[in-house]
């Protein structure tokens, strides 16, 4: 009997666990991206060079062969295209249209929140330049402009007054395939995430992150931190809004990832949804903080099994992503032997290595790597994350012939 394939659509850091994960689990697996020097090109047992959001290409290029999962984590743009692949190859598990739809519009979320009587804050969506400028001109800046179906804070400007705003109403332009823009007031507060797993409509897991992010103009994701920092009765009312809302969108089983900001009146403005797992090394946080493998749950729910989730333990852990503040070549990374001896540090991943071209963070693709770190507690976690960073150095020539 031949093995079986499961079709990974996206090749870069937080497509990989998905990649080892189904090899683990004895399956043949079919990488795609567009990059030709995508990580996921040396993982796969088979690797198509192409768009991921063109699945009637993927599976003429496929031809008739024997598909047990397709699975894409991570990856907003890619959803529809796991959607049709799943109904072409009729797999075991087909997302849910109203759940699809809110990872790849935020348009279409926003108004799902808002429906349900959920704290919401202004925002116009649309096609037309001039209609976003028209309604930006009934909010209160400072505003945030993004594509209306992109993921990966690609497209992303944080603006203060009026006259930046047609700018980056056409920065967004260039990463938005539906050609859908969104302006929305920024809301003051503290960012979080809260990475989810649905087992037969109920809730079966939510970790809660305290979200650390860049300034503005990008505002991308720099760190997380379980466990929140959340007093029981806000926990308690988010549990209860995410449960609405995945209800609401028909999202009964499988990973989803929700960021929101907690006012200091204690109000939850829900963001951005993914009816998938998190991005930015979220299951990886997930495993060390909570035991709980995602990916593997992800790729069962995906195949059909049955599933069971079980959270073994409970730490405080620290997922710090490491970026660089310059465009250059990565020259040396200095101080991993002594990162590596700290009790804390139970993990380091680097995808950039010495002669690689690096880049300023300004997206979430520019990462050079993720720093996991654990403890008993967030009082002693947190100062040892701050000299674990002061110990790891990139050394980094810029373009203008200088180091850092």
């Amino acid at each position: 009997m031949s093995t079986r394939n499961i079709i990974v659509l996206g090749g870069g850091e937080d497509q990989i666990p998905a990649y080892r994960e189904a090899r683990r689990l004895g399956y043949h697996v079919i990488g795609v991206d567009q990059r030709p020097d995508a990580l996921g090109a040396a993982e796969a047992d088979r690797f198509l060079c192409m768009t991921s959001r063109d699945p009637a290409a993927i599976a003429a290029t496929l031809g008739p062969i024997d598909v047990a999962a397709v699975i894409s984590p991570a990856s907003d743009a890619a959803q529809e295209s796991v959607a049709e692949l799943s109904r072409i190859y009729g797999t075991a598990h087909q997302p849910s249209p109203g759940a699809l739809r809110c990872s790849v519009d935020k348009g279409f979320f926003r108004a799902l929140v808002a429906r349900l009587g959920l704290p919401s804050h202004a925002y116009a969506q649309d096609g037309s330049t001039e209609a976003l400028l028209a309604a930006a001109g009934r909010m209160r800046y400072p505003l945030i402009v993004k594509p209306a179906d992109s993921s990966g804070s690609k497209g992303i400007t944080a603006i203060g007054v009026p006259a930046d705003l047609r700018g980056a109403i056409e920065h967004a332009w260039k990463y938005s395939f539906s050609h859908q823009v969104i302006v929305e007031e920024i809301v003051s507060g503290r960012h979080c995430s809260a990475e989810c797993f649905f087992t037969g409509g109920e809730l079966g897991f939510m970790a809660v992150t305290d979200r650390t992010i860049t300034g503005p103009p990008e505002m991308i994701s720099l760190a997380h931190v379980v466990p929140a920092d959340l007093d029981p009765s806000v926990h308690a009312r988010l549990r209860e809004a995410i449960v609405m809302i995945c209800a609401e969108a028909g999202h009964e089983r499988g990973p989803v990832n929700l960021d929101f900001v907690l006012t200091p009146g204690g109000d939850i403005h829900f963001i951005e949804m993914g009816a998938r797992l998190g991005g930015n090394g979220m299951p990886l946080m997930v495993r060390h903080a909570f035991g709980l493998n995602t990916v593997e749950a992800a790729i069962r729910l995906a195949l059909g099994e049955p599933l069971e989730i079980t959270v073994p333990f409970r730490r405080a852990a620290v997922l710090q992503i490491l970026t660089s503040e310059t465009d250059g070549v990565l020259k040396d990374v200095v101080g991993m032997d002594s990162l590596l001896r700290m009790p804390e540090v139970v993990d380091v991943q680097l995808f950039k290595s010495p002669g690689d071209r690096v880049h300023a963070y300004r997206q979430a693709a520019h990462k050079l790597g993720y720093l996991m770190m654990v403890a008993d507690t967030r009082e002693s976690l947190m100062p040892a994350r701050d000299t674990a960073l002061e110990t790891l150095r990139f050394v980094i020539e810029n373009d203008e012939k200088g180091s850092e």
